[in-house]
Formats: C-alpha cells, sequence, structure tokens
C-alpha cells in the first residue's frame, strides 16, 4: 500500500465522482480507476460500490478511511519537518545545565526562548561541566550552560556572566548579624559544601577563597546541590557559601552574608558545536544574554 494510492482513495472517497477526482489529482479516469482497483486488490475487499451516479464508500472503506487520513496527515507533517530541517530549523532542542545554572540563570532564558519560539520543545539534561561539554561536542546536546575554564577546542564558548558567593549561616548563628565575613571568621565554624564530583569548579573556587587567607579547612559535610546546602544550613549542620542568585529562597530560618578578601565567583558560558545553524545560535544566545541583562537591572532580594 503507497502512500498515492491512499491519497487517491482519500480524494475519491471525499468527492464521490471519478471524473472530478481525477481531475482534481491531475490524472486521467482511467488511471484513477485503476490504482483504486490495485489497492482493493491489496487489500482483498472493496472500497466502493459503483454506482450510475458515482461511486459509495463501502462499509470497509468507511472504517478505512479514517486510518487513511490520519497517515497521510502525519506524511505531511513529516515531510514538512523535513523540510524545515534542510532549512537549519529545530523542533526540539537538548540543552544541558549545571545545577548551579538551573536555579539562577537558566529559568529567565527558558521562559525568554520559549516566548519567542513556542513551537520549539525543549528537554533538559542537569551535570558538571566536564560531562556535558562532552556531550555537546558527541551532539547528545545542542547547547549547554557551563562554568568555565573549558578544556575543549572543539566549541564555541560565550561568556555570559558571573555570580558573586556569599556565605549562608542558621539565623540564630553568631555571623548571622553580620554586614559582612572573611574567611578568618568562617573558619572555625563547621563548613558544608557541594560535593566536588558534582560541581568541582565551584568547591575549588570555595577552597581556594580560604587559601588565599593562609587557611586549610575542611568540609565537614556534603550537599548534591546548593539547594540541599542551604537546607543543611537551615537545619544548623554548619555554614556554606553560595552564589548570589541564591539569595531569593526566601526561608527565614537563614541569612546570607556578604564576603570579605576579595569574594570568589562562579562564571558562566554558553557552549554550542560551531557547525548548528547560525539564526539558531543567534536565538538562543539573544535568550541567554536577555536574561542576564534582565537580572541585572532587577532589584536584588534581601
Amino acid at each position: 500500500m503507497e502512500l498515492k494510492q491512499l491519497r487517491c482513495f482519500v480524494m475519491l472517497a471525499e468527492i464521490g465522482n471519478i471524473r472530478r477526482a481525477a481531475s482534481m489529482l491531475a490524472m486521467s479516469q482511467p488511471a484513477l480507476s485503476v490504482r483504486i482497483q490495485r489497492l482493493e486488490e491489496q487489500l482483498g475487499y472493496a472500497l466502493f460500490d459503483r454506482e450510475a451516479r458515482g461511486v459509495r464508500l463501502t462499509e470497509r472503506g468507511t472504517r478505512l478511511l479514517r486510518h487513511a487520513k490520519g497517515l497521510l496527515w502525519s506524511a505531511a507533517e513529516t515531510e514538512e519537518a523535513a523540510r524545515a530541517i534542510g532549512r537549519g530549523a529545530f523542533d526540539r532542542l537538548e540543552v544541558g545545565l549545571t545545577p548551579i545554572a538551573a536555579l539562577s540563570l537558566v529559568p529567565d532564558a527558558l521562559r525568554a526562548f520559549s516566548e519567542a519560539h513556542p513551537n520549539v520543545a525543549l528537554a533538559l539534561t542537569e551535570g558538571v561541566s566536564k560531562d556535558l561539554e562532552e556531550a555537546v561536542a558527541h551532539r547528545r546536546l545542542d547547547f549547554a550552560i557551563v562554568h568555565p575554564p573549558s578544556s575543549r577546542d572543539d566549541l564555541v564558548m560565550h561568556e555570559l556572566m558571573t555570580d558573586r558567593y556569599l556565605a549562608v549561616v542558621p539565623v540564630a548563628h553568631p555571623l548571622a548579624s553580620a554586614r559582612s565575613v572573611s574567611a578568618v571568621d568562617l573558619a572555625p565554624h563547621l563548613l558544608i559544601g557541594v560535593r566536588r564530583d558534582v560541581g568541582p569548579v565551584a568547591f575549588d573556587r570555595i577552597i581556594s577563597y580560604f587559601s588565599r587567607a593562609g587557611l586549610s579547612v575542611q568540609i565537614s559535610q556534603c550537599a548534591t546541590t546548593s539547594i540541599s546546602l542551604i537546607g543543611l544550613v537551615a537545619a544548623g549542620a554548619g555554614v556554606g557559601l553560595v552564589v548570589e542568585s541564591l539569595r531569593c529562597i526566601a526561608r527565614p530560618d537563614i541569612r546570607f552574608v556578604a564576603l570579605e578578601d576579595g569574594a570568589p565567583n562562579l562564571a558562566y558560558s554558553l557552549c554550542h558545536r560551531p557547525d548548528l545553524p547560525v539564526a539558531l545560535q543567534h536565538a538562543v544566545l539573544a535568550a541567554v544574554k536577555g536574561a542576564v541583562e534582565g537580572r541585572e537591572v532587577r532589584p536584588k532580594c534581601s
């Protein structure tokens, strides 16, 4: 059974007259009759009852018509998708992001992109920067928001923004009322951090912050994400360092305190393969940069 046979069947079923259906299909009446006859032979049953003034669907033909129309609609949709792909269009994007990016930059960026391109579905994959970059390079992801520096030279990297670190402490902690704290102030207290295998860049930045002050610290308890880190702080398990974006997590049992001594920061970059369609690159980059600019003018949470 071929699509051209189904097109003839549907056209004849809708018009009910071989001459007019053949004219609509730009073919001769005999050719249309032969095509319908061959389809009936393949199926093993009649699709039409031939009458003096035209044709009428049989009971089996009526039941087949709905399925034939669905198949033709799917074929037309597939054909249009194939043409769109040939023009460089996408109907689905696989986007990678780090856990911190998922909580800070990404929501605004994805919302802006979806508003501008409502027909493009977005699928998100969370991971560490190194793994996300590898996935982009091997075409498992289209884009990723990662934390530089990168060790790859086969990807395009767009610098987006930096996020400054703050201390987060329990509301009843002695440092909760301070306007700012130093590495020396924090060092004597139990320090909570995100596991290095989950966030290696962030982990190393925090350890370096204390090292620059001549301090060697130990992470007393590890969390899998910055959200769970804040949860541990709220429970009184210790103090931690998180990016400023997370200060909008409103909990009455924690306080965010500015860091002294040159607070560390975390950079964000958008990465993709150089062979992606230029229009797609520009669309995603515009959405992400628009989200960054929106953050810069938005009042900060206290």
